[in-house]
């Protein structure tokens, strides 16, 4: 997990620049003028017909200005039509950023001062490529006058529009929108992903995100590593081997307790994700009545069909024998459609303390902790719970709307408070643990909005739990593999058509193009 990049706070990333310029000798031009260059690479990289377009830099009075500068002059050495306007005047100009508009200067490259709307709307109309360098990570509050009225006149041109380091009015640590907010169709961004960019609203604004190296020294990012972007590499590196003479045993066995009356897809869900994910053996235990759906949807799986109440959930009745089964497994997955009657929370109530393997709680395993988080203190091994912010409302009390808004500090606070694995579900899901980074999950889409697309994820974490990969490692596979099948599925069935069960078919390639990958 080494190579996964940090995301910063704009305070961060400020430190990072002072030790790179102040304890390392790194000269501030040096840094900008990498800067500057890294947005022309990434232009010529993703506009493939790059030298047929008009570039207008628009600038602001900071160092994002000067980075502006600095590719206005590249693309003129490049002999491609661009105009430089600076929002401002260069005698208000300082440090690097005058330093970068003086060598424009003498270089006979002109800047135009802009002091009115009008004279950019002029120039917006006449350019097919604008590169928003108005304001950087420090904004916080909503850009006002005239940098506020050139931000909505570039919303509304067709133009391809570029930020640099960040969209001017996404705030850099929450991904709030300090409206008006550039709408980016590109953005490059120095040296480490900002955190607004990967948060939503924010990553609405962003486009695509490159994240560009300008020569700072590895060793000073990777000391801010306490919010982590997982990578295909690492997730690589994670998968559990497959011995050519493995056998079920090598591979491991899990118990997942699911289903209830309605909700035999629950069930089924979760235990072929168990499947996909590669497990030896995938043990499933439901309600006895269930057994007629089960047994003609699933054919891998053993069933255990197991003693339930009189509305066909799993009744108190059924511990002796599932802790029977838990001594013959790996690991157990707990849930996924199970209800929340008062026999079955007694039944959980009872049983989660006495589970000595690593342990995953769903949906209504989850909905069963509310108003007693205690028994997450009697456990007996790691546990993994994988709430969305409607799950991890009940039981904490915060709103929905409230976890969204601060998903990686509140995900990290609970981890550490109650000493477990939290994989909050959302846009972007965020993994929390005691005593480690948090993580955030760059696949995924809208389409797994969807009933059922979280009971994948349970049998997936649960199949590589019985693997023997470490819970945290685990968790971060399978929410970046579900995310990946979520995407495959997306751009042949639309967001708008992909199913829970189209994950069980998209895995597979998943796991192919995670496997023969080179990035």
């Amino acid at each position: 997990m080494i190579t996964m990049l940090p995301v910063v706070t704009a305070q961060q990333m400020k430190q990072i620049d002072r030790q790179a310029i102040e304890e390392w000798g790194i000269a501030g031009l040096v840094l900008m003028e990498n800067a500057g260059r890294a947005v022309v690479n990434a232009l010529c990289q993703e506009l493939p017909d790059f030298k047929s377009h008009r570039f207008l830099i628009i600038c602001g009075p900071g160092n994002n200005g000067g980075d502006g500068f600095v590719v206005a002059r590249h693309l003129s050495n490049l002999g491609l039509p661009a105009t430089c306007a600076l929002l401002g005047t260069i005698g208000k100009l300082k440090g690097d950023a005058l330093a970068n508009a003086q060598i424009l200067l003498n270089a006979r490259f002109p800047i135009l001062e802009i002091s009115t709307p009008e004279q950019i709307a002029r120039l917006i109309e006449e350019h097919t490529v604008i590169i928003d360098a108005i304001f950087g990570t420090g904004l916080s509050a909503p850009p006002a006058g005239i940098y506020a009225r050139v931000i909505e006149l570039l919303n509304q041109c067709p133009a391809y529009r570029v930020s640099i380091d960040i969209p001017t009015g996404v705030h850099a640590d929450t991904g709030e929108l300090l409206e008006p907010a550039v709408r980016a169709d590109l953005t490059v961004t120095m040296a480490l992903p900002k955190l607004g960019l990967l948060l939503y609203p924010g990553k609405t604004c962003t486009g695509k995100l490159v994240i560009a190296d300008i020569g700072i020294p590895a060793k000073l990012l990777h000391q801010q590593a306490d919010i982590l972007l997982i990578d295909a590499a690492s997730v690589r590196q994670i998968l559990p081997a497959r011995p050519p003479d493995g056998n079920k045993g090598t591979f491991g066995t899990c118990l997942l307790i699911c289903g209830s009356r309605g909700y035999t897809g629950a069930a089924c869900l979760t235990a072929m994700a168990a499947v996909r994910a590669g497990a030896g053996l995938v043990r499933l235990a439901y309600p006895a009545s269930l057994s007629p759906i089960i047994e003609s949807r699933v054919l891998e799986p053993v069933k255990h069909p197991l003693p339930e109440t009189p509305a066909i959930t799993l009744s108190p009745a059924a511990l002796p024998e599932i802790l029977k089964l838990t001594n013959l497994t790996n690991a157990v997955a707990i849930g996924p459609g199970i209800s929340t009657s008062p026999e079955t929370r007694n039944l959980l109530t009872e049983l989660i303390p006495q589970i000595d393997k690593p342990l995953v709680i769903d949906a209504d395993g989850i909905n069963n902790l509310a108003g007693q988080l205690t028994i997450l203190n009697q456990t007996r091994s790691p546990v993994i719970l994988t709430p969305h912010p409607g799950e991890l409302a009940r039981l904490t009390g915060i709103t929905p709307k409230e976890i969204n808004q601060h998903r990686v500090q509140i995900a990290r606070e609970f981890a550490e408070k109650n000493r477990v694995i939290l994989v909050l579900k959302g846009a972007p899901t965020v993994i929390a643990s005691p005593d480690h980074p948090v993580f955030i999950n760059p696949t995924g889409n809208s389409g797994l909005a969807t009933g059922g697309t979280g009971d994948v994820l349970t049998g997936l974490i649960a199949g590589l739990l019985a693997q023997n990969v470490r819970p945290l490692d685990a968790a971060i596979t399978a929410v970046f593999l579900h995310g990946k099948a979520g995407d495959l599925a997306a751009k042949e069935l639309t967001e708008y058509c992909l199913a829970a069960e189209d994950l069980l078919h998209y895995l597979p390639r998943a796991f192919a193009q995670l496997l023969h990958s080179s990035a």
